[in-house]
């Protein structure tokens, strides 16, 4: 004879103290139960049976099959409470919103069985203790898990589908906006979003005309533009993330790869894309600190003598370009900048300047390019893989020896792909009245693409300054 008791069934004299546990996945479009609504079922269920709700916990947007990626803290608070013996019986809308996950499930069991809690789901109610009802709800919890498999392969069918068809797939893309139908809810198309597609291609021309991430990003914090998440404020990396993202340009990408093309209009050309690839990702930026900057030359030129970087420090009471790792050399700032300067301008003003662009017709460097870009996404990947626990540190570490030298290949071929357009737009007669108009930013992303500058110990007892002691390597 089964345990199990109808809802119709008198329990007890006195009222059971009930607990109810409500959750739902991810759901935007509302085709299941919200969170709410079974909220409700379930204290009709606790009305007619007289129970008493001494709790509600709710996880909404949680998934809780086995492949799960997020905590459900409201779940680790039902356990909580359910060992505090502070509850006779647990009340859900049906078994899955306690769990997808078989191993989910004998916990929760066990724990019910051992301290004679009832559990109430989809109109009846079970008692761990008899062996008909632990029978029916494992094979409830059983069915729950099965489907969840069969729903997680459906959805991995269609993002590989979609990737190959370039359709969009998880989160949107900064920039744009998702058209849905309104009778299916299903998605119809992704089209540039006006006010955030602005932003991506201010960001983008900004950075090839010569302004830092940082700058930009300190920039769009003062005019107030929202972040792509709606995060705290804006960062270099996030300015970096919307030049480099090859989504941007119109490419599909699926598990860190470039897969084709995107069936999204680009918000950027793919010429762009490729000059801020191999500009952001150059090893040479890398090495500067990518920060307000006060003076022209500092963290670009180098020693002389033993190659280090020079900084600017004061020395015998004025600011002098110093090497800061032998203290090799120290030189006047004001005549190494004003020397420097005069070099670099009159190059500007040679009339073949004005024909620099970005060699977007060279294939064996866009290859390059291309290839650089589809094993940084890959790396990507892998980081994200072990974060979420799918890739062990061991695992890591030997993708990471084998990516990081192909990609740092890659992009030294890929690295005569582009030059600034900056350059281009500063070049010709008037380079001088242009230079002066110029932000600090801007002159020193024109100098450190151009050339590097060596500074030499001066001759002892010169008293005037020496331009043969200022070497200028061009790139």
């Amino acid at each position: 004879m089964t345990a199990t008791l109808t809802l119709e069934t008198p329990l007890s004299a006195a009222p059971l103290r009930a607990v109810i546990y409500t959750r739902v996945s991810s759901d935007p479009n509302e085709r299941g139960r919200s969170v709410s609504e079974q909220e409700v079922d379930c204290r009709a269920v606790c009305a007619r049976n007289d129970w008493e709700v001494v709790k509600v916990f709710t996880d909404n947007d949680r998934s809780a099959s086995r492949y799960a990626t997020k905590v459900r803290a409201e779940h680790v608070r039902l356990i909580d409470f359910i060992e505090s013996g502070a509850v006779d019986v647990l009340v859900t809308w049906e078994s899955s919103r306690a769990q997808r996950d078989l191993d989910a499930y004998t916990r929760l069991r066990a724990l019910c069985e051992g301290r004679g809690i009832l559990w109430s789901y989809s109109g009846r109610v079970y008692d761990m203790r008899e062996s008909a009802d632990r029978f029916q709800t494992g094979l409830d919890a059983l069915l729950a898990e099965r489907e969840s498999d069969e729903t997680r392969k459906r959805v991995l069918r269609a993002v590989q589908a979609n990737a190959e068809k370039g359709r969009p797939h998880g989160k949107l893309l900064y920039g744009y906006r998702r058209v849905y139908d309104e009778a299916s809810g299903e998605l119809v198309e992704q089209v540039p979003d006006e006010t955030t597609s602005a932003v991506v291609r201010e960001a983008a021309q900004r950075v090839l005309n010569g302004e830092t991430p940082y700058a930009i990003a300190q920039d769009f914090d003062r005019r107030g533009i929202p972040t792509p998440r709606g995060g705290k404020g804006w960062d270099l990396t996030q300015v970096k993330r919307l030049c480099v993202n090859p989504g941007y340009a119109g490419k599909r990408v699926h598990r860190g790869k470039v897969v084709g093309d995107a069936g999204w209009p680009p918000l950027l050309d793919e010429g762009t894309h490729l000059a801020l690839v191999a500009k952001l990702n150059d090893p040479a930026r890398r090495s500067q600190r990518d920060s307000a900057v006060k003076h022209l030359l500092s963290g670009i030129a180098v020693c002389g003598v033993c190659g280090g970087r020079v900084r600017v420090q004061k020395n015998r009471g004025s600011l002098a370009y110093l090497c800061v790792d032998g203290f090799h050399v120290s030189r006047n700032e004001q005549d190494v900048d004003k020397f420097v300067t005069k070099v670099i301008v009159e190059w500007l003003k040679r009339p073949d300047v004005a024909d620099l662009h970005v060699d977007t017709e060279n294939s064996e460097q866009a290859a390059a390019l291309a290839e650089a870009e589809e094993k940084r996404a890959r790396l990507d990947g892998f980081y994200d893989a072990a974060a979420a626990g799918d890739l062990s540190p061991q695992a890591l570490s030997r993708i990471e020896a084998r990516l990081l030298p192909e990609i740092e290949a890659a992009e030294r071929r890929a690295r005569p792909t582009w030059s600034s357009p900056l350059i281009a737009e500063m070049a010709g007669p008037g380079a001088e009245d242009r230079w002066e108009g110029l932000l600090l930013p801007q002159r020193r992303e024109i100098i450190s693409t151009l050339m590097t500058v060596r500074i030499n110990p001066a001759v002892r007892g010169a008293r005037k300054f020496d331009e043969e002691s200022i070497a200028v390597d061009w790139r």
